[in-house]
């Protein structure tokens, strides 16, 4: 391919640079939702996601227009590129698949683009042969998208294992790269072990509880009172029980199910 022209090079600075906005964005979403204490009102994370979904249709229009050009460009090292210090980014740009994932996404999303586009084209002309008027669904579609829509639902969410400790991205990606938040690894000997201590606890306080009162020594009545008086004492000293631990906020909770990220000190 010969080298690109001044236009050319304009169309790939405009997209370099709305793909940059657009990671901005994302990541000025993750930051807002793992670092805020507490979290930001629904107002802010509505209006990070409105640029966001602003930044991708921008992205998307973009790409459609120039699609013939950016398809037919190939990427290549030149000799003054520094290989061996920037492998990583030379992998990316040589890259001729899409990785797993995202090829699936792509595929999903096209499949979803055509029935869309089948849909519109079909409801344009019923809405041109009936002079404007809104198409409603038959009892029929109804009746099929009510029966089609819990079984989809259902094979989804098998799919996906929401039932267990792991998304499917994250077994794909592998299970030991995850970021959980924890910083000990869970033994199943230690829901045992408090238990344990519970029951040591519980016993300690009814011993507590139990104290007699028992008789160290006996004198005769002040003031030269008939009689004698006793001096009495606790069988054991006053253990004061331990202080007990504020409740956990609920934006940590919210935030350690959707971030992982460990509470923070209070």
């Amino acid at each position: 391919m010969a080298s690109l022209n001044q236009e050319q090079l304009k169309i790939l600075e405009q997209t370099r640079q709305r793909l940059l906005h657009l990671t901005q964005s994302l990541g000025s979403l993750s930051n807002s939702i793992n670092q805020s204490d507490p979290l930001p009102p629904w107002s802010s994370l509505q209006s990070q996601a409105t640029i966001i979904s602003n930044n991708l249709l921008s992205i998307s229009h973009l790409l459609t227009e120039h699609q013939e050009l950016l398809s037919s460009i190939v990427a290549y090292p030149t000799p003054n590129f520094p290989g061996r210090t920037e492998s990583t980014i030379l992998h990316q740009l040589m890259r001729t698949k899409l990785e797993p994932r995202v090829e699936e996404w792509v595929a999903r999303g096209r499949n979803v683009a055509r029935h869309n586009t089948a849909s519109s084209q079909i409801r344009a002309q019923q809405g041109a042969a009936g002079e404007g008027e809104t198409v409603r669904l038959s009892v029929d579609e109804l009746l099929d998208l009510w029966h089609w829509a819990p079984i989809a639902a259902n094979m989804e969410a098998r799919r996906r294992d929401w039932g267990g400790d792991y998304t499917l991205e994250e077994k794909e990606m592998g299970v030991k790269n995850v970021i959980t938040g924890l910083k000990r690894q869970l033994d199943e000997g230690d829901e045992e072990e408090e238990e344990e201590e519970e029951e040591e606890e519980e016993e300690e306080e009814d011993m507590q509880g139990e104290e007699m009162e028992v008789v160290v020594g006996a004198h005769t009545k002040a003031g030269g009172g008939s009689g004698v008086e006793f001096d009495i004492a606790r069988g054991s000293s006053h253990i004061p029980s331990k202080p007990v631990a504020p409740g956990m906020p609920l934006d940590d909770i919210f935030r350690f199910m959707m971030t992982g990220a460990p509470p923070r000190p209070r």
